[in-house]
């Protein structure tokens, strides 16, 4: 065997591939066929033809399969074809034909495009979501006053205040705190001074600007012949 090894050293991995082969007596068709490789690919080993390999990462597979097909040295042959082979990708890539290497090329660019697209739709959709989530969280809330309405004249020295807004968020009349339904929905009770009345409704959430709606209501002498608008 170490002579067998002696004579392996002075020939090239190819040569020693289809020495060991033969010595066999295994047919390249037989290892195409039981290992699944194109025979081109192993035709391509025993004359050291690396540019007609596929990318190193499949060859040295491809390797590592014929070897074991002829009962050799998996990490003796490897090695060698290491040696030899060197900077193979750089060395096969100069070696295809331009069709080859242009394809590459753009499938190298492709995938990169691909991943910097997808890349830039996922930050844009984040932006999004976040844009999204600070305006929900600074804008004012929605506030509607259905009672009373603007520029009522009245004789009645007390009048419902009541309307609608979003949830938790917290309700002011004219600065006194009015609790709120789970729906939003609030209503109150307020007094009226002689003459005109501006009620200021605000509605606040944690963050962000007030809503304020602002109410005109006249209270007229009371006992006044004129009604209520």
């Amino acid at each position: 065997m170490a002579f067998f090894i002696r004579q392996l050293d002075n020939a090239s991995t190819g040569a020693a591939l289809r020495s060991l082969r033969k010595k066999q007596g295994i047919s390249l068709d037989t290892i195409a066929k039981q290992t699944q490789i194109q025979r081109k690919y192993l035709e391509a080993f025993e004359e050291n033809a690396y540019h007609l390999l596929p990318d190193p990462l499949y060859a040295k597979h491809f390797l590592k399969l014929f070897v074991l097909a002829i009962n050799g040295d998996v990490a003796y042959f490897t090695a060698r074809y290491g040696e030899e082979c060197g900077s193979c990708s750089a060395v096969t890539d100069q070696l295809r034909i331009p069709r080859q290497r242009t394809g590459k090329r753009l499938l190298m660019r492709w995938r990169t495009w691909a991943k910097a697209a997808g890349f830039a739709c996922v930050l844009g959709l984040l932006f999004l979501y976040i844009g999204f989530q600070l305006h929900n969280l600074l804008a004012p809330p929605n506030l509607l006053v259905d009672s009373p309405s603007d520029n009522v004249q009245t004789t009645v020295a007390t009048l419902t205040v009541g309307g609608q807004t979003d949830k938790e968020v917290q309700i002011t009349v004219n600065n006194d705190p009015i609790l709120t339904d789970p729906t939003g929905r609030f209503e109150t009770r307020l007094t009226l001074t002689r003459g005109l009345n501006i009620i200021e409704v605000v509605a606040r959430k944690k963050y962000g600007q007030p809503q304020v709606v602002r109410r005109s209501v006249f209270l007229e002498e009371i006992g006044s012949a004129r009604s209520p608008r």
